[in-house]
């Protein structure tokens, strides 16, 4: 293991209990956490699971991340997803 990777495994185990701590927190009125699933991202934009997996993959400017290790689990931040879609309603369909 590299150096850089050994740098980003401890960073990664660091940050997820706070990344876990800051899911379960939700501005008020707003039933979602701040960082969304795919799942949750749906319910928002009125679209299937799939759809949003096409975007987060072939939209540039998605507001999605994937978890560090995890290429196929992918997250999406709530804040940067309602700024998205005043900026981007016509992409979605």
């Amino acid at each position: 293991m590299s150096i850089e990777e050994t740098i980003q495994k401890a960073v990664q185990e660091a940050i997820q209990p706070l990344e876990e701590k800051l899911d379960k927190l939700t501005v008020q009125d707003d039933p979602y956490p701040r960082r969304l699933t795919v799942k949750e991202a749906a319910e928002i934009l009125r679209v299937s699971e799939n759809r949003v997996r096409e975007l987060a993959n072939y939209v540039e400017g998605f507001p999605a991340t994937r978890a560090e290790g995890e290429k196929s689990r992918i997250y999406i931040s709530r804040d940067r997803l309602y700024e998205w879609i005043e900026n981007n309603h016509e992409l979605i369909s």
